[in-house]
């Protein structure tokens, strides 16, 4: 099953979509700025046992029915997590080193 991960930008498309919640086991991964993003929203966060589960009414770009990345969902995923870090720690942090350490961690999934 492959990881899926949620950033501010899916939850504000996903919100005007009209999806109201999303379920997430231990393959789904939710940025902090998208919690918040969802509690501002009024979305929920549905724990739910089996990895099989799909977020209700969504499908996230970077689900791949093989279970492992391609490598454009690899640079989905890259560019996601670059681009919510960066958002969180401001303009001061180098972007060469976030886009570094993400590609450590994600050559790592």
């Amino acid at each position: 099953m492959p990881r899926i991960f949620y950033t501010e930008v899916d939850i504000e498309d996903l919100a005007r979509r009209g999806v109201k919640e999303i379920e997430v086991n231990d393959n789904v991964y939710i940025t902090d700025e998208a919690r918040e993003k969802m509690e501002k929203l009024g979305m929920r966060v549905r724990n739910v046992a089996s990895p099989q589960a799909a977020p209700t009414g969504a499908t996230p770009a970077n689900s791949s029915a093989s279970g492992t990345l391609t490598e454009r969902e690899r640079e989905q995923v890259i560019e996601k997590v670059k681009s919510g870090v960066i958002a969180r720690l401001g303009p001061g942090v180098d972007p060469a080193v976030v886009d570094t350490i993400v590609r450590r961690v994600v050559s790592q999934l």
